[in-house]
């Protein structure tokens, strides 16, 4: 069986379409730069709001399965 990397390389030889062929070009150079973070090109306002969520604590907008029952008690109802 061939490689990942041979997989890949058949993968794009194969492509006519010179849009795809661009568009796969472009992947490959912005993501094997090694100083491009994937939310570098975020506006500022966007990045603040995207750490935030991330250090959000997890338990944030959790219920417990005894809430969730309440609330939807009305959907199970014949």
């Amino acid at each position: 069986m061939p490689s990942l990397k041979e997989q890949v390389m058949q993968m794009v030889a194969s492509i006519e379409d010179p849009q795809l062929l661009a568009l796969v070009k472009a992947d490959i150079e912005y993501f094997s730069s090694k100083t491009t973070d994937i939310i570098d090109e975020l506006y500022y306002t966007d990045k603040e709001e995207l750490l935030s969520l991330a250090n959000e604590p997890d338990e944030k907008d959790t219920i417990t399965e005894e809430e969730f029952k309440e609330t939807t008690a009305r959907w199970r109802t014949k």
